[in-house]
C-alpha cells in the first residue's frame, strides 16, 4: 500500500510542477508570432494557386467559346451572300449579332494575322493569316485556331480585328471587296 501512495504522490507532484513551471512562457509571443506568420505565408501561397486556378478555368473556357465563334463565322463564309463594301448602295448580306467575352487571363485576341514580337507597332494583315486566330494568355503563351473564314476589319479590310479584355456584342458581317470575301466584326 505504501508504494501505490508514494506513486500517487509522485504524480501529483509531478503535475503540480508542471502547472506552476514558467520556465517556457518567455518563449510564447515569439512562438504565436511565428505561427502567425507561417499562416500568413500559407494562407497568401493559396491564395494565388486559387486565383491562377480559375484563372487558368476562364482561359480554357474562353477557348471553347472562341471555338463556338470560329465557328458560326466559318459557317457564315462558307455559307455566302457577302455584301459588297465598294457599292455604298449595298445593304444586303448575312449579319449575325452575337455577344463574346475575352476573360482577364487572355491579354489579347487577334483575328487574321499575328500581333509582332515585343507588342508595339501597327499590324496589318498577311494573306497567309487571314485565316488564323491568335490569342496570347496572362502567361505570355500565343495560342493559335485555324478557321475555314478570312477575317479583316472595315474600312479598308486590310487590317486585323484585335479584341482586349472585356465583353462585346459583336456583329459578324460577310463582306467582298477586289482583294475577296472576309468576316469583319464590330
Amino acid at each position: 500500500m505504501l508504494i501505490s501512495i508514494h506513486n500517487f504522490k509522485y504524480h501529483n507532484d509531478t503535475r503540480h510542477a508542471m502547472l506552476f513551471d514558467e520556465a517556457g512562457a518567455d518563449a510564447l509571443p515569439m512562438r504565436f508570432v511565428a505561427a502567425s506568420v507561417l499562416m500568413g505565408i500559407i494562407v497568401a501561397l493559396s491564395a494565388t494557386a486559387l486565383a491562377d486556378l480559375t484563372r487558368d478555368a476562364r482561359v480554357k473556357c474562353f477557348s471553347g467559346d472562341l471555338s463556338a465563334l470560329e465557328g458560326r463565322a466559318s459557317a457564315i463564309y462558307q455559307q455566302g451572300g457577302a455584301r459588297d463594301v465598294s457599292d455604298v448602295w449595298d445593304n444586303t448580306g448575312t449579319k449575325e449579332i452575337v455577344t463574346f467575352s475575352v476573360p482577364d487571363g487572355v491579354e489579347c485576341v487577334v483575328f487574321g494575322a499575328m500581333l509582332p514580337q515585343g507588342g508595339g507597332g501597327a499590324i496589318h494583315t498577311n494573306p497567309h493569316e487571314r485565316n488564323i486566330i491568335y490569342y496570347t494568355t496572362y502567361q505570355g503563351v500565343t495560342q493559335t485556331l485555324p478557321s475555314k473564314a478570312r477575317y479583316a476589319t472595315l474600312p479598308g479590310l486590310d487590317e486585323p480585328i484585335v479584341l482586349m479584355p472585356g465583353s462585346y456584342e459583336l456583329t459578324l458581317e460577310l463582306v467582298k471587296d477586289n482583294s475577296g470575301t472576309y468576316i469583319t466584326l464590330y
